[in-house]
């Protein structure tokens, strides 16, 4: 397993310059809660981006992801992500704002659209309320694929 601090995160010279945001970019502010995401959590990439990171070892969800005939693997994660990801992406505009960087060990999520990224933890965590939701997310990934 990596360091937290290293996943979602690029050398500086590979992030998008975003010709909207002054260069050098200012600080960012976190405005998301902890506890409103938890057990997700989310590391900076100051000044460039941000990632939201779930250990896999802490089984968040494991038995719905098994009733649903999956493991709550970081790949079973990133699945459910997808439809999360293509429902915000309906909402609010902005192909290709998010990306992944996990392993084994670890879910992650990742973007230089920093309040888009907090807005999207908080819609993953509610897409975690019910058995019911994550179903609906997991197979909104599927008819993306087909």
């Amino acid at each position: 397993m990596k360091d937290f601090s290293q996943y979602g995160n690029r050398p500086d010279d590979q992030w998008e310059m975003l010709p909207w945001i002054p260069d050098p970019r200012p600080p960012f502010k976190i405005w998301v809660k902890p506890e409103q995401i938890a057990p997700f959590f989310l590391i900076p990439h100051h000044p460039y981006a941000i990632s939201l990171l779930l250990k896999i070892s802490d089984r968040f969800r494991t038995e719905e992801f098994c009733r649903l005939g999956l493991t709550g693997s970081s790949e079973d994660w990133e699945r459910l992500v997808q439809g999360v990801i293509r429902e915000f992406e309906e909402n609010n505009s902005g192909v290709g704002l998010f990306h992944f960087d996990s392993d084994e060990d670890v879910f992650c999520v990742y973007s230089q659209y920093i309040d888009d990224l907090m807005m999207l933890a908080k819609m993953i965590r509610a897409a975690c309320a019910d058995e019911k939701t994550m179903g609906m997310y997991l197979n909104m990934s599927e008819a993306a694929k087909a």
